[in-house]
């Protein structure tokens, strides 16, 4: 536990750039007493609204409560919603040179209605059209520049399937960065089999692995060690895919990390007390795994950080991103109630 905390401090300072698809997540917080007379629904009464950087900006705000730098390379809409995601970007610091407004496409707003602690109902804005070419070319141009200064050393791939990412753009975005000599991680989407090679991580949860290895979802076993779907899963990304590392989340049953296809993964248990809200947790898992990476843990020291920092924000309700002193004092709280991971 001593090696957590020392990388939480070593993490300070440290700068990644996220290139992917930047939401905002809109919260609607109310109670519901009633039924609407007009249709079998709940009423929502109304008791405030508050907004957070969502998807790929989340990473970006993981990045900053780690004490790290964080650079934004993704598009927004010209319109008030891109405005303010990029005001509360701007709000906690993230350098937002590399985000290009494109007129022709809104950006992507996730609304998120709850009542009693309970989410009742999302309503999605957006465009899954695919980006025009030049929006892709900017970008690339964007990261390209930030390489060339050494502003960052770690470049994470976030893809939500918005229309931002295709098998070349995310090859070549890859390859711009390892060439630079970055560390790059990449958070994949189920819908998008597209194999790029050089990748140091991959965490996809255990649904999107099983879409990733092109087999059916097949219920956990008890034991995750002992589930041999899942080890057939991740023998097939790695074969395929080839990353470094591939962590797979398991929700309430934590996290396995394969870093041989013939050999067994690790499984790291859940460090949650109490679940509330999972959303915006794989961002953590995500942020936190690339920083360990690039101040020089080793594979088990970053999933085991990882996965404490999941075991944080999944305590709170709505996207919530973690912090460096808060991870710390978990980190500390674990050591006198010992480790729950497997080996």
């Amino acid at each position: 536990m001593k090696r957590l905390v020392e990388l939480v401090a070593e993490i300070g300072g440290l700068r990644a750039g996220v290139l992917g698809d930047l939401m905002l997540d809109r919260y609607i917080w109310g109670k519901a007493d009633r039924i609407s007379p007009e249709a079998p629904v709940p009423i929502i009464e109304v008791s405030r609204c508050s907004a957070v950087p969502g998807g790929a900006a989340n990473v970006l705000r993981n990045i900053v409560g780690l004490n790290a730098e964080a650079h934004a390379f993704g598009c927004l809409g010209a319109d008030p919603e891109g405005q303010e995601l990029l005001a509360l970007l701007q709000q906690c610091q993230t350098v937002t040179e590399g985000i290009i407004v494109d007129g022709t496409r809104p950006t992507t707003v996730k609304t998120r209605v709850l009542a009693a602690n309970q989410q009742v109902l999302r309503i999605d804005q957006e465009s899954k059209e695919n980006f025009k070419k030049e929006i892709r070319v900017q970008l690339l141009e964007k990261l390209r520049q930030a390489l060339a200064k050494n502003a960052i050393g770690a470049l994470i791939l976030e893809d939500y399937a918005k229309g931002l990412f295709d098998q070349q753009f995310m090859q070549d975005a890859c390859d711009l960065a390892r060439e630079a000599g970055c560390i790059v991680c990449l958070d994949p989407h189920s819908s998008h089999n597209f194999c790029v090679q050089g990748l140091k991580l991959m965490t996809p949860n255990r649904s999107e692995a099983f879409s990733l290895a092109g087999l059916p979802l097949q219920e956990a076993h008890n034991d995750p060690l002992q589930d041999e779907a899942l080890r057939e899963v991740g023998a097939r990304i790695l074969r395929q895919w080839q990353p470094e590392l591939l962590l797979i989340t398991l929700g309430a049953q934590g996290m396995a990390l394969f870093k041989d296809e013939a050999l067994p993964p690790l499984h790291i248990a859940t460090q949650a007390r109490q679940v509330f809200d999972v959303s915006g947790a794989g961002d953590t898992v995500m942020a936190c795994m690339a920083l360990a990476l690039l101040a020089g843990a080793n594979a088990e020291e970053a999933a085991r950080l990882s996965n404490a920092a999941a075991g944080v924000v999944v305590g709170y309700l709505g996207t919530t991103a973690i912090d460096a002193e808060t991870l710390r004092r978990k980190i500390l709280e674990s050591r006198s109630t010992g480790s729950n991971a497997t080996p």
